[in-house]
């Protein structure tokens, strides 16, 4: 060596490897930036994806509970029907025992009215 500092091989490599050192740490700061990037957006894309799977298989599960209810709905006013229908034939049936009840009533007393006036 040749006492010159500057002119160093050793130190001239050193400056070099610095130089390299700073460029890697540059190139790796730069690759963990984009890769944080990189991760957001996917993590944010995974989220959407996921948020539209819930929503529609909210809105399927919704779809059904509906169909569920009207079918329950259905059944229950076919039940009700049948017996609103059974009732009406029930006062049916006893309206027409009360009707000739009535007749056989005002016919008899039609029959005493004519037996009683000698026609």
């Amino acid at each position: 060596m040749n006492g010159d500092r500057e002119k160093s091989p050793a130190l001239d490599a050193i400056s070099r490897i610095r130089e390299a050192e700073d460029r890697a740490k540059a190139i790796i700061r730069e690759a963990q930036e984009k890769t944080a990037a990189q991760i957001v957006k996917e993590a944010a894309a995974e989220a959407e994806k996921i948020r539209h799977d819930i929503l529609v298989r909210a809105g399927e599960e919704a779809v059904d509970r509906v169909r569920l209810a009207v079918r329950a709905a259905e059944k229950e006013a076919e039940a009700i029907r049948s017996e609103a229908g059974a009732e009406a034939a029930a006062i049916r049936r006893r309206a027409e025992a009360a009707i000739a009840d009535a007749i056989a009533k005002v016919t008899a007393k039609i029959k005493d009215l004519l037996a009683g006036s000698g026609v």
